[in-house]
């Protein structure tokens, strides 16, 4: 027997009922130190020893305090135990105050264990071991969140469209630990139920089975995941909230002001996921709900499993910006069906969503749209390229001692989508369509890296079609810097985009005027198209000019307002300028967030307005959007 084993054999020879042990040591403690000492496991990111001790599914009970900004009660922890004779549980926790622990018997009689929390390790939190007696294969967790946990937040009434206070998690990429003790690693699948008590005048919902479709009367809310998902996938949210039914198995929820707009804008969603079973298989969580969240959100969405989370910056009043939901919505396949195990392979996730959401675009609005979008894309992915350090232009990126947030930029979610793009192109729709339907089934509710893809392209596909495909050139896809050469067969051209290059240049030659830019026919993607190629290229005059034609200063339509807002700062326009005060003050999307800082960082005269701007804006903003506001503005994050 190991020594650490041997050394747990003896502790474990004394009476069952050991003393809890509270983050601090007591002056003798129940466990030597050493047996609590622990560092990161297979993960990088998580301190969890899940090849020997594995959560196979998760019970919370909590209360949730508005006024405290905390969640507080306890989770049960049903546990598999690969290797019987390890005897501690190692779990992610991130400022969370744990209480205390308890082994369940398999006669339900409640124990109490030693445990200790491990030293601070910044971003990835403090390790909680537990010890684990033999035959013990539940462990009952009493804890509570703080104020400031970085994977809730917490709006007071005067925050929110409603007038009521608002709470929501995110969880991705390692967050779920700043509100749950668990394997907060993608690498680990689990069941889970909870009952959530909250203001009987607000609504629980998560993603999860269960979600009512009215606020009941008690404030309690009970919840079932029968899939097993990672732990990144774990949400929450509570607030003023409506549901309107968008289909059989579909429909909205939103704050009151939002319900109505939201329910119009997302009336395809039912036809959204028959497209999506359509291409690759049956959807299999059950319901496809969408919520709305309040403007902080620091997302354009998040795919959550059941209950997707939405900026309401996507509803523009013309279904214009629905990529985002397709995006989401694809998810369901990819990523959440079948996951990356580390963040290494974002790619995994994100650019096979980025391919499934083009396909979805295609399907219902056409080549063309689908075409733009495509070259929009391109065109980012190369400006990206060129910006990034070489470690970070390739698909499989090594983040060991990095904050697995800096996964999150263009090149897993477009190299990647490419990446399948040239391989249809190789092989053919048809063919590929079957393989990644395939490859969904085999893969199914498991978490994979990409050598296991690797291995399933090589024996499906490559096989399949040796004289169109190889594993040497799907090699420089995956591990080599920068878009290979063989990429370029696949450059998506735009002939929308072309007409729109052809009238900016007709109008800035001046050989005609604003007026006869034939803009009503034009789509909010060729709009995009023809403020990205104005960067640089506008005075404060001109603008004016531009605002009296196109009102763009007054524009709805977020992506269109926010590329104005860009050409606003370069050009110090001063009715811009008002309009991006409000803006930084309303909206916390760092998509649009964290660039309009940066530029007016850069600016000559923009610098100390912005920082005066962000520290009024920094308490409505979620902990991303403050922090990536803080990086581009050069403030101190300590």
């Amino acid at each position: 027997m190991p020594y650490l084993l041997r050394r747990f054999a003896l502790i474990l020879l004394l009476p069952l009922a050991l003393a809890a042990c509270q983050s601090e040591p007591p002056a003798t403690p129940a466990v030597p130190a050493s047996d609590f000492s622990v560092t990161v496991g297979t993960d990088p990111h998580s301190f969890a020893e899940f090849e020997k001790v594995r959560i196979r599914h998760l019970s919370l009970d909590l209360d949730a305090d508005m006024t405290a900004r905390t969640l507080s009660g306890h989770v049960l922890l049903d546990l598999d135990r690969p290797v019987p004779g390890f005897q501690r549980l190692v779990l992610d926790t991130r400022d969370l105050d744990i209480r205390e622990v308890h082994a369940i018997r398999p006669d339900g009689e409640s124990l109490p264990v030693s445990w200790r929390l491990g030293s601070d390790h910044g971003h990835l939190g403090q390790p909680l071991i537990i010890v684990l007696p033999q035959g013990i294969e539940q462990v009952r967790i009493d804890y509570a969140s703080r104020p400031e946990a970085f994977g809730l937040q917490w709006l007071d009434a005067a925050q929110t469209s409603s007038g009521q206070p608002f709470m929501f998690s995110q969880s991705q990429p390692h967050y779920a630990r700043t509100w749950v003790p668990l394997q907060d690693t993608p690498a680990v699948r689990y069941t889970f139920d909870a009952t959530v008590r909250g203001p009987r005048n607000l609504m629980v919902v998560m993603g999860a089975d269960g979600n009512e479709f009215e606020r009941n009367n008690s404030g309690e809310y009970r919840f079932h995941m029968p899939e097993a998902i990672p732990s990144y996938l774990m949400a929450i949210a509570i607030g003023d909230l409506e549901f309107v039914e968008l289909g059989p198995r579909s429909g909205v929820y939103a704050e009151p002001q939002w319900i109505e707009r939201a329910a119009a804008e997302f009336d395809v969603l039912e036809e959204m996921i028959d497209i999506g079973e359509d291409l690759y298989g049956p959807y299999r969580w059950g319901r496809y709900d969408l919520l709305v969240l309040p403007p902080s959100f620091p997302f354009g969405g998040m795919e959550n499993p059941r209950l997707s989370y939405v900026t309401p910056t996507i509803i523009a009043g013309d279904g214009s910006l629905l990529a985002l939901v397709a995006h989401e919505l694809a998810h369901s396949w990819s990523g959440n069906l079948v996951t990356n195990a580390a963040w290494r392979d974002l790619w995994l996730n994100e650019g096979f969503t980025v391919y499934f959401e083009a396909r979805i675009m295609e399907a219902l609005y056409g080549r063309e749209v689908r075409d733009q979008l495509a070259k929009l894309a391109w065109d980012g992915l190369l400006e990206t390229l060129e910006q990034v350090d070489e470690a970070d232009r390739q698909l499989v990126r090594d983040l060991s001692d990095r904050d697995p947030e800096q996964a999150f930029m263009r090149v897993p979610y477009d190299m990647g989508r490419f990446f399948l793009d040239w391989m249809e192109h190789r092989v053919g729709r048809e063919a590929f369509d079957a393989f990644l339907r395939q490859y969904f089934d085999h893969f199914a509710f498991q978490s994979i890296a990409t050598e296991d893809f690797r291995d399933y392209l090589q024996a499906e596909l490559i096989a399949a079609h040796p004289d169109r495909l190889s594993l040497e050139e799907v090699d420089q896809w995956l591990f080599e810097p920068g878009l290979p050469e063989i990429a370029f067969e696949i450059e998506p051209q735009s002939d929308a985009f072309v007409q729109v290059d052809d009238w900016r240049r007709q109008w800035q030659g001046g050989e005609i005027e604003l007026a006869e830019l034939p803009v009503d026919d034009w789509s909010v993607h060729q709009w995009r198209h023809f403020l990205i190629g104005l960067e640089g290229a506008l005075d404060a005059e001109t603008m004016a000019e531009m605002d009296a034609q196109f009102a763009l200063v007054e524009q709805q339509n977020y992506e269109i307002l926010f590329l104005w807002l860009m050409r606003t700062i370069e050009a110090e326009y001063a009715p811009g300028i008002e309009r991006l005060e409000s803006f930084l003050l309303e909206v916390g999307r760092n998509k649009f967030t964290a660039p309009l800082y940066s530029a007016l960082a850069a600016s000559d005269w923009g610098h100390d307005w912005a920082i005066e701007v962000f520290e009024r804006a920094r308490p409505g903003y979620h902990p991303l959007t403050r922090q990536a506001a803080e990086r581009a503005l050069g403030l101190d994050q300590s």
